[in-house]
């Protein structure tokens, strides 16, 4: 599968939508995806990294100009040329090749651009996260929280598009996830301060934030700092390390995990690096850059994800460090909010969406028992609004009910809880309740992977598992208006019952290996 995309970087727009697309295409290009990446040559762009990791690119013409304000919202003025003109040199820089997928990541580009290349590319797929324009794509990817999700793009795009919603499609490196499996819980306390405002920081928030930090109630604290390689502070940032006891600086790292994991609270922007925080269980202080921020860290406020303080325009030192003592006081606070986010952001979110793009051929699905750590992924798949319409209680589960719950099923001799994996993603789950010589099932797919006609085969792998280890017979209750579940029992050889109303399936098989042979 060719994979193309068409994103930028600059001192101006920053690096986030360059970096994240970065990490979709390292994901992909371990599926076998070709890629090749389509950028202007801007100031502060990343052709050199994309080089570094071998990644091919083709390079669009310097632009004559481009807006100085990177808060100015008329967004198209970052391309430096009009759309039309992009849309054409993306055209003559595809070179007569058409890619399966065209990942386009920017804020200037519309309905009209996408039009414009429709013919010469397969399916399109968007990156946005404003919701404030019309797009032709196939696949549209917003990975920010929104109380509205989906209804956000009601009306702007075709109804045909596949919605990616939310932050659960966060795209994050690798390493989060696997930062996750040794995290130490969260205690409250806070003893080192992490600082990041993005690759440029023109308006030197950090600055601000370093100043507030050497308060005499704040000077205690280990703090680190990220600058990036086009911040125009960095020798003043530098300046002002020194004269700061317990103060390292850092530059840009490929990702940030290693150090979000090992600081107790952050202080940055609202822009893509909250997810990574908030992914590490890391309570973390706001301060918008831009006002395209200001939504998406006013509803992680709302809903106490995130202690948002303001713009950056309305802040000054001494009001900024009196609410760094203040939250730093409260350790409740911040413990619950660590809680709270690793709920909201699992790490897996690269991985979703290179399922949607890439699908995994059902013969390499694989099974595992489930852990500990799942009870985060349990938590979700329990109350998707369709696992809860088939479900027997239709009622949603709260955290502490359902971690309560899933403590007490995992270590029960007389329950085997199964996660089912394509390439390392946990899509689906199935438990058997044993009584006596019964094992009543209960299975759930992850929404992303619906419709393929997995259902019939996380049911067999399941069964084929627990049969290895014990002679049972497979029982199940299902609504009678569950036609998927009813014809997945019904393949796999179950005999239907009902019974006032309800309806049940017994197992009529007694050989073993039967997800090999709905495949044979």
């Amino acid at each position: 599968m060719k994979i193309f995309f068409r994103v930028d970087a600059s001192v101006r727009m920053g690096i986030g939508h360059f970096m994240r697309c970065l990490t979709l295409a390292d994901a992909l290009r371990e599926r076998g995806a070709e890629l090749l990446f389509i950028t202007r040559k801007h100031e502060g762009n990343l052709i050199t990294l994309l080089k570094q990791r071998g990644i091919p690119v083709r390079v669009l013409p310097v632009p004559v100009q481009i807006a100085e304000d990177t808060e100015n919202e008329d967004y198209e003025n970052w391309l430096g040329v009009t759309q039309e003109e992009d849309a054409d040199q993306t055209i003559k820089a595809l070179n007569g090749e058409k890619p399966d997928l065209l990942v386009i990541d920017h804020y200037g580009l519309n309905v009209g651009w996408e039009k414009r290349v429709r013919q010469n590319v397969g399916k399109i797929m968007v990156i946005d996260d404003l919701a404030n324009r019309q797009h032709d794509c196939n696949i549209l990817l917003d990975q920010n929280y929104s109380e509205k999700d989906e209804l956000r793009y009601i009306g702007l795009v075709p109804d045909s598009s596949k919605l990616l919603v939310g932050q659960r499609y966060a795209l994050l490196h690798s390493a989060y996830a696997t930062h996750l499996k040794t995290l130490q819980v969260r205690d409250g306390q806070v003893r080192r301060v992490l600082v990041f405002f993005g690759g440029s920081d023109s308006h030197n928030i950090t600055g601000l934030v370093l100043e507030a930090l050497s308060e005499p109630e704040l000077s205690h604290l280990h703090v680190d700092v990220i600058i990036g390689t086009y911040n125009p502070h960095k020798q003043l940032l530098e300046d002002m390390a020194l004269h700061r006891p317990y103060t390292t600086i850092y530059g840009l790292h490929p990702h940030l995990a290693d150090l979000m994991a090992r600081v107790d609270l952050a202080i940055g922007a609202s822009g893509a690096t909250i997810w990574e925080r908030m992914c590490l269980g890391l309570p973390s202080i706001v301060i918008t850059t831009a006002e395209n921020q200001k939504p998406i860290a006013e509803a992680l406020k709302k809903v106490n994800l995130i202690q948002y303080i303001g713009h950056y325009t309305g802040i000054d030192k001494n009001l900024l460090s009196q609410k760094i003592v203040q939250i730093i006081n409260d350790p409740e606070c911040l413990t619950e909010m660590s809680v709270r986010n690793q709920l909201e952001v699992d790490g897996y979110g690269v991985n979703r969406v290179t399922e949607v793009i890439y699908p995994t051929n059902a013969t390499a699905l694989q099974m595992r028992p489930a852990i500990s750590d799942d009870c985060i992924l349990y938590y979700h798949w329990v109350n998707d609004p369709a696992v809860r319409e088939s479900a027997m209680n239709s009622q949603s589960i709260s955290w502490q009910s359902h971690s309560e719950w899933f403590s007490n099923k995992i270590q029960d001799e007389h329950t085997s809880l199964f996660v089912l994996e394509a390439a390392g993603l946990p899509i689906g789950q199935i438990r058997f309740e044993e009584i006596g010589d019964e094992a009543w099932i209960d299975y759930s797919l992850d929404s992303i992977v619906r419709g393929r006609g997995w259902g019939t085969r996380l049911v067999a792998l399941g069964m084929d598992l627990l049969r290895s280890d014990k002679p049972v017979h497979f029982c199940a209750e299902v609504k009678p208006n569950n036609k998927v579940s009813r014809s997945i029992f019904l393949r796999l050889g179950f005999v239907e019952k009902e019974d006032r109303g309800k309806v049940f399936y017994y197992d009529n098989l007694k050989s073993s290996k039967l997800a090999e042979r709905l495949h044979s």
